[in-house]
């Protein structure tokens, strides 16, 4: 995915495809590994939104750790975003 496609769908939620054909609907959410020094994005299910939303407001900084999933944002083929 282009810069500007990861742009358009972090922090939205959406229906995503991924290689393998697998359909998840969630969030993708980037976070900044300063030990490796790149970003990394995470794939948060809908299923657990509400709980990854209450751990940032409480600003629990590995809060994509518990609730999502690390993903390389090349495999999603398709977003269909809610609005």
């Amino acid at each position: 995915m282009s810069t500007n496609e990861i742009q358009e769908i972090i922090y939205r939620l959406g229906q995503f495809i991924f290689r393998g054909g697998t359909i998840n609907e969630g969030m993708v959410v980037a976070r900044y590994n300063i030990r490796d020094a790149k970003i990394e994005y995470y794939f948060v299910p809908t299923s657990n939104l509400n709980e990854y939303k209450e751990a940032k407001n409480k600003h629990e900084t590995n809060a994509q750790l518990r609730f999502g999933n690390i993903i390389d944002v090349n495999s999603i083929i398709q977003a269909k975003l809610f609005n």
